[in-house]
């Protein structure tokens, strides 16, 4: 094979890793009934750029809060990225985002 296609379909299958849409649904990893407060996540790797299902997550949010006798539920503003795994080089390569969620009584 010629370097040059050997140097493109490399290219190419960078291009294609690097640009891996994920479908991403947020899930509740903890609550609190007392503060009517609840935390949800998700993962995703490196090359994945992740599409995420905000309108499940409000669903959810406000049929747990309306089960400890709220009546709504409204996310925070942003999320927090964190590295939850690096490799042998220190570059972290998984990534979780939490999103914080206040349980209301409107």
């Amino acid at each position: 094979m010629k370097p040059t296609l050997t140097i493109l379909i490399i290219l190419c299958l960078i291009l294609s890793l690097s640009s891996c849409t994920t479908q991403k649904y947020l899930s509740v990893i903890d609550g609190s009934k007392a503060s009517g407060t609840l935390t949800f996540a998700y993962e995703y790797g490196i090359f994945e750029k992740p599409v995420v299902h905000f309108l499940e997550a409000k669903q959810t949010a406000v049929q747990k809060c309306q089960g400890w006798g709220f009546k709504g539920a409204e996310f925070f503003d942003s999320g927090l990225r964190e590295c939850i795994y690096r490799d042998a080089n220190g570059n972290c390569t998984r990534f979780r985002v939490v999103y914080k969620c206040q349980c209301t009584d409107q």
